[in-house]
């Protein structure tokens, strides 16, 4: 039965894992896109790169009219220097990065809404950077777009229908977040692609992000395994928030925020800036990688050592009564004693509180070793 229910919560994060996927490999706009016009699902135009004979420079041409694509800059919603979308990609991923990393597993329906949030965060920018066409959107627009994602599906993971798929997807971005910065390691990713930006290397390093997300995913759907696998994907998550925020600080542009367009934007309008900057990490970005890699084992066992309740408050409500009753005794009788009154008072008012403090508050009242804690 419990394995019947583990598959059924991986549906809404297996459509999230796979958009996020194909949007890598999907069709740009046309560059004539109007909203009146009929669009459909085609495969991406291929292009091919040559260097112009006469300029030097490198061009991109569709085989199939044997004209030059016309192309924009792939910045993908970056900014530059420490401009509007640099700033608030800076500040978002600390935002949410540092709380996940040192806390995450005390976040309860917080933390499940920002599972839900980062993975329509990550669909939304990796589908408009491989979708639009030349000259796109603006920095602050697209940022400003993903943002509004983050917070639609914030608020979905807060509630009770969204708890499974927030815990899920938190899996799935904790094992993605780990294949990506292994690609980010050296120059041109990890395993080398094509000329093209495509070739073997290419598929094969993407093979294997997504085999790591799914092994996030799997984790927390076995319920047996569940504790040891939220407390990965929340320090998974949060380390790679955390360092990618602190790269932007440190190296702006040119680390791990151009790695990660290098690795994600394959649209043909974009192929010519992407290719022709590549990705060169610099010492600093390897050691924050790194870093971040390592933190990752340290801060789970942490967390699972402050934190001994688990994760779902919600188990906890029946638990939560009890306890109150045995403390305060609501006595039936008609006649009740001063102290009897006072703690049915006492029970109703921790009953009410904890409508609102069950997004981040355990147990009411702790007594002994909680019997979900796992082994490390």
């Amino acid at each position: 039965m419990w394995m019947r229910a583990s598959v059924s919560y991986l549906i809404l994060p297996c459509f999230f894992l796979i958009f996020t996927i194909s949007s890598v490999f999907a069709s740009p706009l046309p560059h004539t896109f109007s909203l009146a016009s009929t669009t459909q699902l085609d495969p991406r135009d291929r292009y091919i790169l040559n260097n112009n004979s006469f300029t030097g420079q490198l061009t991109a041409i569709n085989p199939n009219t044997n004209t030059p694509v016309p192309q924009g800059p792939s910045t993908d919603g970056s900014g530059q220097n420490f401009n509007a979308p640099a700033a608030i990609w800076m500040i978002f991923t600390l935002v949410t990065g540092v709380p996940l990393a040192f806390a995450g597993f005390r976040g309860w329906r917080l933390t499940t809404g920002v599972g839900v949030g980062l993975a329509a965060t990550l669909v939304s920018w990796a589908s408009f950077s491989n979708t639009m066409g030349a000259p796109g959107i603006s920095d602050i627009v697209l940022t400003l777009i993903c943002l509004g994602f983050f917070a639609f599906g914030f608020v979905f993971g807060l509630l009770e229908i969204g708890k499974l798929a927030g815990m899920v997807s938190l899996g799935i971005l904790g094992g993605l977040s780990l294949g990506v910065r292994l690609m980010l390691f050296r120059s041109g990713l990890l395993i080398p692609v094509g000329s093209d930006g495509y070739g073997a290397g290419y598929v094969l390093g993407w093979a294997m992000i997504a085999i790591l997300g799914v092994l996030g995913g799997l984790w927390i759907a076995l319920v047996r395994f569940q504790r040891s696998g939220l407390l990965f994907a929340c320090t998974a998550t949060g380390t790679f928030l955390v360092a990618l925020g602190v790269d932007l600080i440190l190296n702006r542009q040119k680390g791990m925020s151009r790695g990660l367009i290098f690795l994600f934007d394959r649209n043909s309008s974009h192929i010519v800036d992407v290719i022709t900057k590549g990705y060169q990490p610099s010492l600093t970005t390897q050691v924050i990688l790194g870093s971040s890699l390592a933190l990752i084992p340290i801060l789970a066992f942490g967390q699972h050592r402050l934190f001994k309740d688990p994760f779902d408050r919600g188990k906890l409500s029946s638990d939560r009564a009890s306890i109150l009753d045995s403390e305060y005794g609501d006595a039936p009788s008609t006649t009740q004693t001063s102290e009897q009154r006072g703690g049915v008072l006492m029970r109703h008012r921790a009953n009410a509180s904890g409508m609102f403090s069950g997004l981040w508050d355990g147990v009411l009242f702790k007594k002994g070793p909680s019997p979900n804690r796992f082994s490390v």
